[in-house]
């Protein structure tokens, strides 16, 4: 999420980055990230990249900051929701990853190098 300020209204902070205050901690989805005290009414950056374990870069000079990325402590995806991704089939025809929706599914990739 990029900002032009180390602060911001917990209302938006809330509604861009799909996080929300509850008493367990910061939560997206089913995932909960406890927090030693919940935000007032303004985040500092600063501190909830510290709390959650997130990356936050600044430029305070030209008024930039960037947090994330979309990771619970920087090493795992908040979600195991695939992006579109249609490949070739053993026989050279494109499959989409989609007609596997809402199935368990492992995708191995390797390279020779």
């Amino acid at each position: 999420m990029l900002s032009h300020s180390a602060t911001m209204p917990r209302a938006e902070f809330e509604a861009r980055t799909g996080w929300t205050f509850k008493p367990e901690g910061a939560c997206k989805g089913d995932v909960c990230l406890p927090l030693p005290e919940a935000p007032g009414e303004t985040v500092d950056l600063a501190a909830l990249a510290h709390a959650m374990n997130l990356p936050l870069v600044s430029e305070p000079d030209h008024g930039l900051w960037a947090l994330g990325p979309e990771s619970v402590g920087a090493r795992a995806l908040t979600s195991a929701d695939a992006p579109p991704l249609v490949l070739p089939d053993l026989n050279d025809e494109p499959f989409d990853l989609a007609r596997l929706a809402g199935k368990k599914i492992v995708v191995y990739a390797w390279a020779p190098y």
